[in-house]
């Protein structure tokens, strides 16, 4: 393979419409796809992963800047190129087009990068370096999405995939795993407006150890899981972890079946009040376990008032930066252990 750096028309080049990021989203359009409802999904995707301010305001700064700073990244295909990183750009381009007829000629030549005797993998290797470890990373969703064509799209192997994206065979397993619980078992109870990716990590806390075991278990379904996620029975992800322990007591399984929004909270509360009698604050730090500390820490954590949290950020007080440093000793610490028990 060989670059080159060039200046092409815009009219030279097509949209890459085997981008993971739209490619479900095409598919709807079936024959009936055109530049237009790309358009759409590009911008849509944009939107979709920090509001409308990440489309916007990428436009707002390449027409500030007269031009794209960065190359789009393109394939040579004939006679002309197929875009492989930089679609929303070229959408923007286009845009300008037709909205500024009068300027029209600042905006039908845009900075490109193309690429000669691209193999697959060369352009995987480009997609990866964009969106999945670079400056512009696609939200986990999209991650996952990508690694799962790469899986059963491209037919790629675990170690070719560890040695193209990083991580490990179990990180990337369990992403794919998500990806697929999620449409699975999320989409099909939402509609397409309500379905919200940044719901995602719950479906990765699913895939760990006993979580869904739990659920089989207590007589449920993973369809009962998606609709926890919709209703906000979980609204904290970070609370899947817990399903196990409210799911295995008759009464927190059915405070947290039947209460409704933020129920599984109420149910570990009601957990905690069975399984402690001794108070908490009247246990020693010494004597605590590490349940107990952990449970103490989480509750401190969710507790902070802003007013706290921005005297750390800002080193407004004085032992700050120490109170920082002691967090900071104590995730590593936790992340050595932790990786340590799952083995």
């Amino acid at each position: 393979m060989t670059e080159r750096h060039e200046v092409l028309h815009v009219d030279s080049i097509e949209y890459d419409t085997d981008n993971p990021r739209i490619k479900k989203a095409l598919e709807k359009y079936g024959d009936k796809l055109n530049a237009e409802r790309i358009y759409f999904a590009l911008r849509s995707a944009s939107e979709g992963d920090r509001g409308a301010s990440s489309f916007v305001g990428l436009r707002d700064s390449i027409r500030a800047s007269r031009g794209v700073q960065t190359p789009i990244v393109v394939t040579a295909r004939g006679d002309g190129y197929t875009c492989v990183d930089g679609n929303t750009r070229l959408a923007i381009y286009r845009q300008f087009i037709r909205e500024q007829p009068e300027d029209e000629d600042r905006w039908t030549r845009i900075k490109a990068i193309v690429l000669e005797d691209a193999e697959q993998v060369d352009v995987e290797t480009v997609r990866v370096a964009a969106h999945m470890v670079g400056a512009r990373e696609w939200p986990a969703y999209e991650k996952a999405r990508y690694l799962h064509d790469l899986r059963n799209r491209e037919f790629m192997d675990f170690s070719e995939m560890v040695a193209l994206c990083g991580g490990n065979r179990k990180d990337i397993e369990r992403q794919i795993d998500a990806y697929h619980d999620m449409n699975e078992y999320y989409r099909d109870v939402v509609d397409d407006a309500a379905f919200h990716i940044d719901r995602f990590s719950g479906f990765v806390e699913l895939q760990k150890p006993g979580i869904k075991d739990a659920i089989f278990d207590a007589g449920l379904e993973l369809q009962d899981f998606g609709e926890w996620i919709r209703d906000g029975n979980i609204y904290r992800l970070a609370d899947v972890r817990r399903l196990p322990r409210v799911l295995a007591d008759d009464e927190t399984r059915e405070i947290f079946l039947r209460g409704g929004p933020r129920s599984i909270e109420k149910a570990v509360k009601r957990l905690e009040q069975k399984e402690e009698p001794v108070p908490p604050e009247k246990v020693t730090l010494d004597a605590a376990s590490l349940h107990q500390l952990a449970q103490v820490l989480a509750r401190r954590l969710d507790d902070l008032p802003y007013s706290d949290l921005r005297a750390l950020k800002n080193r407004d007080t004085s032992d700050a930066a120490d109170q920082l440093r002691a967090l900071e000793d104590l995730s590593e610490q936790l992340q050595g252990f932790l990786q340590d028990v799952r083995e």
